[in-house]
């Protein structure tokens, strides 16, 4: 059986995290993994200069940089295991009976690429601990511009354009979902999304809306085609037709309803940095107040 993985580092979004996780592994009866990666410190170097100018103290310096590395690898690795132990603590009060602790050095995408094959869902914060950049809501202008693109961080954008597998994504809180928005825009992608979510157990006894931005005669019969399939297989769906900026009428619409998750499709692996940058999928992830759920 595939597991859940989820990526704990001790940021502020760890918490919510870790509620996602249990509540995904206890939707879908799935094994859980709580993965935590330190990354692989960089060692310093002797200065080429050291022989050439008489710095006698240039190898007891560097000895010391090197016992004070080791000793925040301890620490760090100490904290590590903590994290692990206070997530699976957390994922065995909510109900989770099958968790797994995993700790890795090296480089984080890394890890996951080895884990991917035995991989269903994989849960993470927006941004890590090292990348805290958040937007407010109430912010617009270049400055707004300039920080959506560092909200998400560049280590989530890596991760979702090269791992396959379906990708939760948290801010800092997270509730057990009771009703959800599919962000359809009447491709062929999104019609493809309609199945894949038929499929999926996480949503299943979900409230479910199907929502589009702008209509044209294309895609409100696709539109259509969507909500009947939806509704063939048994589940009630509130159709809505929005308009304006995509991003800005999704986000309006889930806060309106107070809808808990926003369904999107995931980026295609071989879409360009420069067509993920600026998408209105990178909007919603980066300024959405509710996780986003990326299907592939």
């Amino acid at each position: 059986m595939k597991n859940i993985v989820a990526c704990i580092d001790g940021s502020k979004l760890t918490l919510a995290t870790c509620e996602a996780s249990a509540w995904g592994a206890q939707k879908i009866q799935s094994p859980l993994t709580l993965l935590h990666v330190l990354d692989k410190p960089m060692q310093p170097v002797a200065s080429e200069l050291s022989g050439q100018i008489g710095l006698g103290t240039q190898e007891e310096l560097l000895n010391e940089l090197i016992e004070l590395d080791e000793l925040r690898s301890k620490v760090a690795l100490k904290h590590g295991k903590q994290l692990l132990d206070n997530a699976k603590e957390l994922a065995i009060m909510r109900g989770v009976d099958d968790v797994t602790l995993l700790q890795r050095h090296g480089n984080l995408l890394d890890t996951l690429a080895d884990l991917e094959s035995e991989l269903s869902l994989l849960v993470m914060g927006r941004s890590g601990e090292d990348h805290c950049a958040e937007k407010s809501p109430s912010e617009h202008g270049s400055t707004a511009k300039a920080r959506i693109s560092q909200a998400i961080g560049s280590q989530l954008e890596n991760i979702i354009r090269s791992i396959k597998s379906d990708i939760l994504v948290v801010n800092e809180q997270f509730n057990w979902p009771r009703a959800y928005m599919i962000a359809f825009d009447g491709s062929e992608a999104s019609s493809n999304l309609i199945e894949k979510i038929l499929n999926t157990q996480l949503l299943t006894g979900l409230e479910c809306h199907l929502v589009m931005v702008h209509a044209d005669a294309v895609k409100t019969s696709a539109f259509t085609n969507a909500a009947a399939r939806l509704m063939q297989a048994g589940l009630p769906v509130t159709q809505r037709v929005l308009t304006g900026n995509v991003d800005a009428a999704l986000l309006n619409y889930q806060q309106q309803q107070q809808l808990d998750l926003i369904v999107m499709g995931a980026y295609s692996h071989t879409r360009l940095r420069q067509y993920f940058v600026g998408s209105n999928t990178t909007q919603v992830l980066a300024t959405s107040v509710v996780p986003v759920l990326l299907i592939r």
